[in-house]
């Protein structure tokens, strides 16, 4: 599955570089998945934290880089730690054990191929949510058919032409 990364075309974008020779694409990744940061979350939409809150795992990097970005500071800098499958695997589960109410992915875009390789092996026992900007392939969305149970994009931009 991950062989996509070797014309990358997971984005609208399509920037068609190898990713996994290290090769940085449009959203700023290559074939390494990183995470900044993985916890327990209140402050999202009330239908998606309810009470027990969500497991939200942020994701380095974004394919957008809004000027207004609320994370900026993980969205568009090469920061964070790089997770294996095994180590993704574990982040879920321990925020499982928290009780969450879903496994919230926050920016997942660039490392779409890397999580249907994971959930192909993996089914969490909570929904998954696929916390975007909106910003991705048709082709990539449809993949996660019958895998994300929740595709929660953010509206950032509209136009009045048709």
């Amino acid at each position: 599955m991950l062989e996509q990364l070797e014309k990358c075309e997971i984005c609208p974008f399509r920037c068609k570089v190898n990713r996994l020779k290290g090769q940085i694409g449009k959203c700023g990744c290559n074939d390494k998945i990183k995470i900044d940061l993985y916890s327990l979350h209140y402050f999202e939409e009330p239908c998606i934290s309810g009470e027990n809150g969500s497991g939200t795992i942020f994701f380095s990097s974004c394919v957008l880089g809004c000027v207004f970005c609320q994370n900026s500071k993980i969205s568009r800098e090469p920061i964070g730690k790089i997770f294996t499958k095994k180590d993704f695997i574990k982040a879920c589960e321990e925020l499982i054990e928290q009780g969450v109410n879903n496994i919230n992915l926050v920016s997942p875009t660039p490392y779409a191929e890397f999580l249907l390789d994971v959930f192909k092996d993996y089914r969490p026992s909570v929904p998954i949510v696929f916390n975007t900007g909106g910003y991705e392939s048709a082709e990539t969305i449809h993949k996660f058919e019958g895998i994300v149970d929740i595709y929660m994009p953010d509206f950032k931009y509209a136009s009045n032409t048709p």
